[in-house]
C-alpha cells in the first residue's frame, strides 16, 4: 500500500514543482519584460523632448495684505485680515518665428494644491486679471475648483476686443498666465486702538499682529497642459513659493516682490504618443 503511494505522490510532486518554477519563470520574465518596456518608454521620450520648444523664462510673485472694515460706522473695530500673492509666469517659445510647432493651441492648468501651515483663515487659488496684479480683488467668480481653461488669442482684432476677466492667453505666449492666492479671515474682529497705532491698509499690518510669517507662507503646485499647432502636447510641472520674508525684503514693509528668471530647469516635456 505505502509503495502505490509513493507510486502517486512522487509523480505529483514533481508536478508542483514544475507548476511553481513555471510561474515563478513567467513572474520573472514578465518583471523584465515590464522593465525593458519601461526604459524603451524613457528613450522614446528622451528623443522626443531633444529639443526645447516651450519652457518658463520667469516668474514674478507679489506678496501683501488687506484689511477690510466691516463696521458700518467704518470706525475700526472690527477688521477683518486677509493676505494675497499674485503670480505671473512667463512662458518662452523657442524658435527665431513663430510657427505652428512653437504657437499655442490649447492651455490649461490643473493639479492644483496648497500647503501652508497656518491652521486660521480660508486660502484659495483664483485665475487673476494680469490688469490687476497687485491689485486685491475678491474675485469670486474666478475660484480655481479643479481645473482652469484658457481662452487662445490670435489675432490683434482678438486681443482687443478681451477684458481679461476670464482666462486669456496668446497663441505666441507674449502675455503670462496670471494666478492669485487669497487667504481670507485669518484675522477676524481685529480692532486699532492707541495700543497698536494706526492701521495700514496693505502687509505693514502685520507689524502690529503676533503672527509667524514664515507659517503664513503658502506654498502652492500645479500642471501646466500646452497643446501646439501641431497637436503635439506638452506639460510642466511648476512649483512656488510665496514667502513672505527674506533676506531681501518683507511683506511687513507693505508688500513683497520676488522675480526668478533665470529657470531653465522648467522646460515643457513633450508627451510621448506612441
Amino acid at each position: 500500500m505505502k509503495t502505490k503511494l509513493y507510486k502517486f505522490a512522487l509523480p505529483i510532486l514533481l508536478l508542483i514543482i514544475l507548476a511553481i518554477l513555471y510561474i515563478d519563470n513567467r513572474l520573472i520574465f514578465s518583471k523584465i519584460i515590464k522593465k525593458n518596456e519601461f526604459a524603451k518608454e524613457l528613450i522614446q521620450i528622451a528623443d522626443a523632448n531633444k529639443e526645447t520648444i516651450f519652457k518658463v523664462s520667469k516668474i514674478i510673485k507679489y506678496s501683501s495684505a488687506e484689511a477690510i472694515d466691516n463696521t458700518v460706522e467704518q470706525n475700526l473695530q472690527n477688521l477683518s485680515i486677509q493676505q494675497y500673492s499674485d503670480i505671473a509666469i512667463y512662458i518662452e517659445n523657442m524658435g527665431d518665428e513663430l510657427t505652428e510647432k512653437n504657437s499655442v493651441k490649447e492651455l490649461y492648468l490643473d493639479n492644483f494644491k496648497i500647503d501652508i501651515g497656518y491652521k486660521y483663515g480660508s486660502p484659495a487659488l483664483y485665475y487673476k486679471n494680469p490688469l490687476e496684479i497687485s491689485k486685491y480683488r475678491m474675485i469670486e467668480q474666478n475660484k480655481i475648483e479643479d481645473s482652469l481653461q484658457y481662452n487662445i488669442v490670435y489675432t490683434n482684432e482678438q486681443n482687443q476686443n478681451s477684458d481679461y476677466q476670464t482666462p486669456t492667453f496668446f497663441a505666441d505666449c507674449s502675455n503670462p498666465i496670471t494666478i492669485g492666492f487669497i487667504n481670507k479671515d485669518i484675522m477676524n474682529n481685529y480692532q486699532v486702538t492707541k495700543e497698536n497705532g494706526l492701521v495700514s491698509f496693505d502687509g505693514r499690518i502685520f507689524n502690529n499682529m503676533d503672527m509667524n510669517l514664515n507659517e503664513l507662507s503658502p506654498q502652492i503646485s500645479f500642471t501646466i497642459h500646452l497643446k501646439n499647432n501641431l497637436d503635439e502636447d506638452f506639460i510642466c510641472n511648476m512649483s512656488a513659493d510665496l514667502q513672505l520674508e527674506t533676506e531681501e525684503g518683507s511683506v511687513k514693509s507693505g508688500y513683497i516682490i520676488q522675480i526668478a528668471d533665470e529657470i531653465g530647469y522648467y522646460p515643457f516635456l513633450k508627451k510621448y504618443n506612441p
